[in-house]
């Protein structure tokens, strides 16, 4: 064989792995046979592929050593990561928008963002392999330069022990026995992978879902360790929501363009007691304010101290509106003439008692939450559709028992937190003072309303909270920067996204345990693999 056919055969190893080479070349080589055409077999592919030595001498030859399980190893798997996630995410971005588009009649269904995805996991994955690599040999302690007291001296030695910390020497020791701190530094330094993504909505919302998730993860591992003490029974994962949903539904409220656009549909969606569409018998040429102009004029109402209300149909003398509730004049000219607060008149113009209103809320949205929550659990029983053929008894059983009461569950917890959220915009207004916190005490609604997180299981509290967490977390930010408290910073989610993968991969190779989530351990086993394939 000459130089070139072993390079040919040497780069085909990039691509495919020796079983592989070894599958393809028997279906290939009837075809190629005929075309008189020789196919390299298996023990020929092996011999070129395992010339090349393990080279780690250096960290920089560590970085790129040629050996097949090296550098050919880490692309092939980067290639699979990418078909592999490409696959997954198309599927399920297919099933997601097939229904809308087969409503509007619209074939062209954008792939962009599957593909997108799967190269942002393939050059994780990839970066990740090399990067942990060329810091195994770092700090491998057979190679390890010796510590000498030229690295430090007696003050400083001192300050650290004062800070609580161990002295120079013992740190250098430490950090250099230490398993987490290679996969620390290699997650960290394949983290700017996420830039793969070109919607950075999609990388903020992964960079933050991932931070959070990584100090789940941290505090779950420091209390395994005992590092740390657990919380009490009074204090848990409950928490996390109402305090979200506080912020959350004052931004919806009152600061809309720092709101999730998704959820704020959401929300919106099943709020057609409070947010009013077009009747049935408004004359369509005449104009009606859109669900946002509805819920706009809520912080408008609100930072004018909640005004009363005066009906055309009774008094001829109406106090003129600010410009600013002008889109809500049309709900206004209809609204019942028992009414007697503006907010009230806007919200249910129809009903003027507050009470029957909630009530009437509570009635029809629970219905359509109890529907979303059956078909919601109904794809994950699809999913198990393996068990349900082998066992389809235990499975129907497990199905009455599990999911009818889950889905009622998390109907009430949807019903009833953005009822009560809704509901207290009144109840308050009847309690507190007109000019009592007219707008903060919004903060207090979507708090008392995210008590309700106490419907749903235990288990499931801790998924809630964490994902209200993560939106509450990008609306705060957004704030903050609409209000120039801080300063944005280009490309900052990829730093975020870093620093988040440092911790989940430092724990995961520390102790597999402690990745609290079995399905992003089960992600992170099938993407980078374990210790013992690395």
């Amino acid at each position: 064989m000459n130089r070139n056919y072993h390079l040919a055969l040497f780069m085909l190893s990039f691509t495919l792995s020796n079983n592989g080479y070894e599958k393809i070349s028997r279906r290939l080589r009837p075809l190629f046979s005929k075309l008189g055409i020789r196919i390299p077999d298996r023990e020929e592919f092996t011999y070129v592929i395992t010339r090349k030595p393990h080279d780690h001498k250096t960290p920089l030859k560590a970085l790129f050593c040629l050996n097949d399980e090296c550098l050919p190893d880490d692309t092939r798997r980067g290639l699979k990561v990418f078909l592999e996630v490409h696959i997954f995410v198309l599927f399920f971005e297919l099933l997601w928008s097939l229904p809308g588009h087969l409503r509007r009649g619209d074939r062209n269904i954008s792939t962009s963002s599957s593909r997108q995805i799967g190269l942002v996991a393939a050059s994780y994955v990839f970066l990740y392999k090399v990067h942990l690599r060329f810091f195994k040999r770092v700090f491998d302690p057979i190679f390890r330069p010796p510590y000498t007291r030229v690295h430090t001296n007696r003050v400083y030695d001192k300050l650290l022990r004062l800070m609580g910390l161990p002295p120079a020497g013992e740190f250098y020791e430490k950090l250099f026995q230490s398993p987490s701190v290679p996969p620390a530094l290699a997650g960290f330094c394949a983290g700017p992978a996420i830039l793969f993504a070109k919607d950075q909505a999609q990388r903020v919302t992964m960079s933050v879902y991932m931070l959070l998730k990584s100090f789940q993860f941290l505090y779950h591992s420091l209390c395994e360790n005992q590092i740390i003490p657990r919380t009490p029974w009074w204090w848990g994962s409950w928490i996390l929501f109402p305090l979200s949903s506080a912020q959350l539904i004052h931004a919806y409220l009152v600061n809309p363009d720092t709101f999730s656009e998704s959820y704020e549909r959401f929300i919106t969606s099943r709020s057609t007691t409070y947010v009013q569409p077009r009747p049935g018998y408004y004359p369509k040429s005449l104009p009606w304010p859109t669900g946002r102009e509805i819920v706009d004029s809520i912080g408008i109402v609100a930072s004018l101290n909640y005004p009363e209300f005066y009906s055309t149909k009774l008094h001829r003398d109406v106090p003129t509106l600010p410009k600013e509730l002008n889109p809500i004049q049309p709900i206004l000219e209809i609204a019942h003439p028992a009414h007697t607060k503006t907010m009230c008149a806007m919200l249910h113009p129809d009903e003027p008692s507050c009470l029957v209103t909630f009530s009437k809320f509570v009635a029809k949205e629970g219905v359509a939450a109890l529907k979303f929550m059956a078909i919601i659990n109904g794809i994950g029983i699809i999913l198990r559709w393996r068990q349900i053929r082998e066992r389809p008894y235990e499975s129907v059983m497990h199905w009455l028992n599990h999911s009818v009461p889950l889905s009622f569950k998390g109907a009430t917890f949807i019903t009833m937190a953005i009822a009560t959220s809704w509901g207290l915009i009144c109840g308050f207004q009847n309690i507190l003072p007109a000019k009592f916190m007219p707008r903060s005490r919004i903060y207090l609604n979507g708090f008392v309303g995210g008590l309700w997180i106490f419907a749903e299981d235990s288990n499931r509290r801790l998924d809630i909270g964490m994902y209200s967490l993560r939106l509450s977390i990008e609306s705060v930010w957004k704030l903050m920067v609409k209000k120039r408290i801080v300063k944005s910073i280009k490309n900052g989610e990829a730093i975020v996204f870093s620093f988040a993968m440092a911790i989940t991969m430092a724990i995961f190779h520390t102790n597999q345990r402690h990745i609290s989530s079995p399905y992003i351990r089960y992600c992170i086993k099938k993407l980078v693999g374990t210790e013992r394939e690395e």
